[in-house]
């Protein structure tokens, strides 16, 4: 027959086990929350590393700007010709006999053809072209498509 203290202590046993692998699971799972979330954890090395990436961009761009810039203020303090235009451009100046045309601008995403410029020749002026256009494309009212027609999206997906 077996004794009784043998069975209470196969019974601590069995659950220090269980005790020890609960405590190595607590403790592994805080490591890896450690590892990943504290302050040099593998999320803040991520989020540094794509704001350097960023950073670096907007340090590019604004390099690129202030060349820009530093040759404007070359220009504008050596090149009188090119301080007149800056003039008559934000100040609207104008010179004796001269005439100044101002036309509304044009919708984004409209640019003229190019197929003039291929031949070696000077195409109209982009205003000139949609006037032409516009003549054009006027119809009597009853052959024109509805603004919704499939017909109607047909040609505009063409053009």
């Amino acid at each position: 027959m077996t004794s009784p203290s043998s069975s209470v202590e196969t019974r601590k046993v069995g659950g220090s086990y269980k005790l020890l692998a609960g405590m190595a699971l607590i403790m592994g799972v805080s490591m890896v929350l450690v590892i990943l979330f504290s302050t040099h954890g593998f999320y803040n090395v991520f989020r540094f590393r794509q704001e350097s990436i960023r950073l670096d961009q907007e340090n590019v761009r604004l390099a690129a700007e202030n060349d820009r810039l530093a040759r404007t203020i070359d220009r504008l303090q050596r090149d009188p010709e090119y301080i007149q235009d800056r003039i008559r451009q934000e100040l609207n100046f104008v010179k004796k006999n001269e005439l100044i045309f101002q036309f509304p601008p044009e919708k984004p995403g409209t640019a003229p053809p190019l197929t003039a410029t291929t031949h070696g020749e000077t195409p109209p002026p982009a205003r000139v072209q949609a006037i032409s256009e516009r003549k054009a494309s006027v119809q009597k009212w009853g052959s024109e498509p509805s603004e919704g027609s499939p017909k109607k999206r047909a040609n505009r997906r063409r053009e």
